[in-house]
């Protein structure tokens, strides 16, 4: 289990159980679970989802994508990584165009 403090100031854990989910949907991150924790401590973009989930964008340059998203839950006290993936700048644009921005890049 992993620990970090989100650029909110939120702590944020990403469980065993949470990261094999991440690696058997998305093994292209296997070794990258370091980059994973910097989209949430540093992204360069966030929103927040309608059902409150927070979506972290980190840009990618010379990588497999454009950006590296992660969503966590949060909720009272800490929140929670659900799943990372990466994904393309049209893709990004489509998807977040009606997400409230958390943090402008």
């Amino acid at each position: 289990m992993s620990e970090i403090i989100a650029f909110n100031g939120t702590k944020v854990v990403l469980t065993e159980e949470r990261w094999k989910h991440i690696l058997v949907r998305h093994s292209e991150l296997e070794n990258k679970i370091n980059r994973v924790m910097e989209a949430v401590m540093r992204p360069d973009e966030s929103y927040v989802d309608p059902t409150g989930a927070i979506h972290t964008l980190k840009r990618l340059i010379d990588e497999v994508s454009d950006y590296l998203v992660v969503i966590y839950h949060k909720t009272d006290r800490e929140g929670y990584i659900r799943t990372a993936y990466y994904m393309s700048l049209k893709r990004k644009q489509r998807r977040y165009r009606r997400f409230r921005r958390l943090k402008p890049s």
